[in-house]
C-alpha cells in the first residue's frame, strides 16, 4: 500500500513501519534522523478520514516542510484539508498557500494564535477550487 499510493515518496529517505488493517484502514510511522511523520487512514463509507502529521522545520532544506506537505496533499487529494503549523514567523501561511494553490486547493480560512514562549500556531483550511 505504501508503494502503490505514493506514500513512500513523501520522504523517500525515511525508514517506514506500516500496517494495513482488516477489513480496512492504514497506519504508517516513518523516521528520518530527527524527523518523523505518521499517517492514519480510515477509508470507510460515510466517515472516511486521513491524517498526515510530521515534525520538521519549515526552513529545513534537507526536508522542506512545504514540499513534504505538497507531496502528502498530492497522495491523498482531499476535497477539504486543514493545515496546522507551529513556527516563529507569520509569513509561513503565505508559503503554504502559494505551494498548494497551483495544485488546485484554495485557502478558505487562516487563523494565527501567538504564544509568547513557543511562537505561533497557524491554522489554515483549504478546499478544492470550485469550477
Amino acid at each position: 500500500m505504501t508503494e502503490i499510493t505514493g506514500i513512500g515518496e513523501i520522504n523517500p529517505n525515511a525508514f517506514i513501519c506500516d500496517f494495513a488493517f482488516d477489513p480496512c484502514g492504514y497506519s504508517m510511522n516513518s523516521l528520518d534522523g530527527d524527523r518523523y511523520s505518521t499517517i492514519h487512514v480510515t477509508p470507510e463509507d460515510g466517515f472516511s478520514y486521513a491524517s498526515f502529521e510530521c515534525v520538521g522545520s519549515i526552513y529545513d532544506h534537507r526536508n522542506n516542510l512545504v514540499e513534504v506537505l505538497k507531496k502528502a496533499a498530492l497522495v491523498f487529494r482531499p476535497a477539504t484539508m486543514s493545515v496546522s503549523i507551529t513556527c516563529a514567523e507569520h509569513e509561513v501561511w503565505t508559503r503554504v498557500a502559494a505551494a498548494l494553490e497551483p495544485l488546485g486547493w484554495k485557502c478558505r480560512s487562516c487563523a494565527v494564535d501567538e504564544f509568547p514562549t513557543i511562537g505561533n500556531v497557524i491554522f489554515q483550511t483549504f478546499t478544492t477550487r470550485r469550477k
